[in-house]
């Protein structure tokens, strides 16, 4: 059944993203696990893809550990939320490590210049895993606000997003916000799309 759910998942986001320049994604914490297996292996399908991870739920360690394989066959760039302001102290040339997740102005301008440095001459695509994450960091409506202006800057850039939230974290802002910002959003059930 988890290979099955993989694929499906692969086959919308796939879809989504190469018709839509922003996609919102909301799904149950318990199939967050197979969103990201089945994010990585569109990763890998597409190695001249530029890619840039934002991650807020997970360590970079983490991800880098678990797919390991995958991220040395892409072009991909991380920029880790987390791991600074969890005390973890590391460095790696693919990735940048932000001090707080409560640093929106930074993330906006990390992102912006990751994206500007890769070019615009190539379709990028940017993750933020988890959206929703961010307002346990931060309140709402900033949070809000921060998602706007990114959207609106990477829309300059032809630069196409996929926005991860999870059910449980969303909230009025967080409803709003993905709901009437992104062009498409997939959601998840339980163990189905």
């Amino acid at each position: 059944m988890e290979s099955s759910l993989i694929e499906g998942l692969k086959d919308r986001v796939s879809t989504a993203t190469g018709t839509y320049q922003s996609v919102g994604i909301v799904l149950p914490s318990n199939n967050y696990n197979e969103l990201t297996h089945a994010l990585f292996d569109i990763i890998q399908s597409k190695p001249e893809h530029p890619w840039i991870y934002v991650t807020i739920t997970k360590p970079f360690h983490l991800i880098h550990r678990e797919f390991k394989d995958k991220i040395t066959e892409s072009s991909i760039y991380f920029i880790d939320g987390v791991s600074r302001a969890a005390g973890i102290q590391t460095s790696n040339d693919s990735c940048y490590f932000l001090d707080s997740p409560s640093q929106l102005e930074q993330l906006i301008l990390t992102i912006v210049n990751t994206v500007k440095r890769c070019g615009e001459d190539q379709q990028q695509t940017v993750v933020l895993d988890a959206l929703s994450t961010l307002s346990l960091y931060n309140d709402g409506l900033l949070v809000t606000e921060f998602f706007s202006h990114l959207l609106n800057n990477l829309y300059l850039y032809n630069t196409h997003t996929i926005s991860l939230c999870l059910e449980e974290e969303m909230n009025e802002y967080m409803n709003k916000m993905l709901y009437l910002k992104n062009e498409k959003i997939i959601k998840l059930k339980e163990s189905f799309i």
